[in-house]
């Protein structure tokens, strides 16, 4: 008796490999462009943190000053 491999038909296998990296390809340049959307986001956070900083301080100096301005202070 001999053994036989028995045919199969790949196609489908094939056809989902296919549609597998597709997504794949699809997902990682999704992913790319949230990282780069992420970055800018964080360039911008840090630029409002700074000008925020700012402010706070030069509203704070100007509480300071009207408060050791006050003659009732003094």
């Amino acid at each position: 008796m001999e053994d036989k491999v028995a045919g199969s038909n790949t196609t489908a296998l094939v056809e989902r490999i296919t549609t597998n990296e597709s997504l794949t390809q699809f997902n990682n340049e999704s992913i790319r462009e949230m990282y780069d959307l992420i970055d800018k986001v964080d360039v911008s956070l840090t630029d409002v943190e700074k000008e925020l900083s700012v402010w706070v301080e030069r509203e704070l100096a100007k509480v300071y000053n009207i408060i050791n301005d006050n003659p009732l202070g003094k």
